[in-house]
Order: structure tokens, then C-alpha cells, then sequence
């Protein structure tokens, strides 16, 4: 038997109002066979001791038999779980590639009410635009 079975899944919370996010979940969830992980949106009435829901509004983070991580390196422990991805995850950790990752990662999470929105997915709690004609009403 695997040992990480026996110390509990990993936990990874994510905003649950952000659609890229959702779809992200959606893919591991497709891929995680062995049932490694467990989802908490931060939409949930109690997250997991340690998590605030302040910084779930800008990163995912997952929990791992006490290590908190967050941004790239969070999401570089998700993929290194996967056969085929492994090694993006690892790459994702390598000293010079794991700066520009989170760069990366920080700049997209900042833009992803409008990635949500320009893929046609739910936006991220993303206020309706009104048209110039509709100002005046």
C-alpha cells in the first residue's frame, strides 16, 4: 500500500468563483485515480486550519503532510503526481525555472477574471460592464 494513502490526501483549496480555477480542478479530478486529493473551494464554511480566505483569493494551495504550498510550487506537487506531467512538475521546481514560474503564475492569477470571461467560463465574480447606452439608465 501506498504510504502517502495512509497519511491522507493532499488537500488543495482553490476559488471556487473563478472559472479557470474550476476547470483546473476539474482536470485533476479527471486524472487523480488513485484518489490523492481532496477539494476545498474557499467558498466553504470552514477552510483547513492554516489556510486564510484572503490569500485563496489569489493562489491555490495545497497541503501536503504538513508543507504548505502555494502559487507554482502548488501546482508543480499536483503535477508531479500524475504519469506524463511528472516532469513538468519537476521542472516547474528546478532554482532558475521556479522564479519565472511564479512570476508566470502570479501574473496570471491576476488576469484570470478575464481569462474566465474571454474562454466563456464563469467569471470570477467579475461586475457586469454596461454599454454607453445603458449608463443612463
Amino acid at each position: 500500500m501506498d504510504v502517502r494513502f495512509m497519511l491522507g490526501p493532499m488537500i488543495v483549496v482553490y476559488d471556487a468563483d473563478c472559472g479557470v480555477c474550476q476547470a483546473s480542478v476539474a482536470w485533476v479530478r479527471k486524472r487523480d485515480r488513485r484518489g490523492i486529493f481532496q477539494f476545498v473551494g474557499n467558498d466553504a464554511a470552514d477552510l483547513p486550519p492554516g489556510v486564510s480566505r484572503e490569500e485563496t483569493e489569489h493562489t491555490v494551495i495545497v497541503l501536503d503532510r504538513g508543507r504548505k504550498l502555494v502559487r507554482a510550487e502548488a501546482v508543480a506537487r499536483i503535477l508531479r503526481e500524475f504519469r506524463g506531467w511528472s516532469a513538468i512538475g519537476a521542472l516547474l521546481r528546478a532554482p532558475g525555472v521556479r522564479r519565472l514560474a511564479s512570476w508566470g503564475y502570479d501574473r496570471f492569477a491576476r488576469h484570470r477574471h478575464r481569462v474566465s470571461a474571454a474562454l466563456g467560463m464563469r467569471a470570477c465574480a467579475m461586475p457586469e460592464r454596461k454599454r454607453p447606452e445603458q449608463l443612463s439608465k
